[in-house]
Formats: structure tokens, sequence, C-alpha cells
């Protein structure tokens, strides 16, 4: 689940219906959840219940990944300029301003985790704490009900395009492209 979250965030689906929407779309999720599909809620609530946890882990990944050179932060301008250098990434750093450069991801981080759980709890309001929000609505879930409501749309459908027809004087037997030859 923890690899799940890590890539979801990554990628930038906070969401958790929407990480589950990805487990179930997306090879990559699919591989990283060993072809388990975790609901939505679920999802939520292992974020929430490991939060803490969760929290300080990112910021190891992060970390990490960016001590292997995975990953660069900041801002890159180029203006064609050849300079020569030979200063060291590892040096080129201040302890200080490490330290201020932790505290800037852990802050990002905090906020990654902010949009995930303000995402769940607008879904939540909008589908209810047990829906996707991709089901059927309760009207049509029946097949008997679905089939008579298919029918019932396709009878206004074609009303209407009866009602078009006539307007434009076109009688019931007759093709809507015909031409006519001389």
């Amino acid at each position: 689940m923890v690899k799940v979250l890590m890539y979801g965030y990554a990628t930038g689906v906070f969401s958790s219906r929407g990480i589950a929407r990805k487990l179930e779309e997306d090879v990559a999720f699919r591989m990283l959840a060993a072809g388990n599909f975790p609901r939505h809620r679920t999802i939520s609530e292992f974020r929430r219940r490991h939060l803490k946890d969760f929290k300080s882990l990112f910021v190891e990944v992060v970390r990490l990944a960016r001590e292997l050179g995975l990953v660069r932060f900041g801002k890159l301008s180029l203006d064609g300029t050849k300079v020569r250098a030979n200063a060291s990434k590892r040096k080129a750093m201040s302890y200080g301003r490490m330290v201020k450069e932790q505290r800037r991801v852990a802050g990002e981080i905090e906020e990654i985790l902010r949009k995930a759980g303000s995402a769940d709890a607008r879904e939540d309001a909008r589908y209810g704490k047990e829906f996707r929000g991709d089901e059927l609505p309760e009207e049509l879930r029946r097949r008997e009900d679905r089939l008579a409501a298919i029918g019932k749309a396709k009878e206004r459908l074609e009303a209407r395009q009866r009602g078009a027809d006539e307007a434009r004087g076109r009688s019931p037997g007759q093709e809507r492209n015909a031409t006519t030859h001389r």
C-alpha cells in the first residue's frame, strides 16, 4: 500500500478514489499493488491510520532519491554560456542550506498529504463514504430497470427526431440524404 501511495503522489494522483481507479486502469499501479485492488476507503483509512509514519517515510524517500541523483529540485535556466566548473554538488550546499532545504521539502510533503486529505473529504461529501463515485444510479442497477430506462430514452430520442423530420417536411419513409436525379 505504501508503494502505491508514494507512486500516486509522485505522479499527481492524490485522491484515494483516483488511486483506486488507477489500480484498475494503470499497469504501473497494478504492478506496485501486486494485482491487489483495495477500495478507496481502504486506501484512505490506511493513509489516515499511518499518517505520522507515512510523513517521515515520505521525507526519507525524497532524500534518498535526491541523494542518488534520481530527482532534482530547483530551477534550471539556460542562456547558452559555456563555463568551466569543478565544484562538487555535495560541497556546493552549506549545512545551513541543507537544513533549510530539508524543511522546505518537508513542507512540500505536508502540502501533498493535505491535498490528499482534502480531496478525499471533498469526494466523501460528494459521493458518500462508502461509494466510489462511478456506481450506476439506483434506478439503473437492476437489468430490467436498465432495459426499461434505455427503451424510454430511445423512444424520447425517436420522438424528437420525428418532430425534427416533420418540421423539415420529411415524410416517415423518406430517406434522410435522398438526392434527386434528373
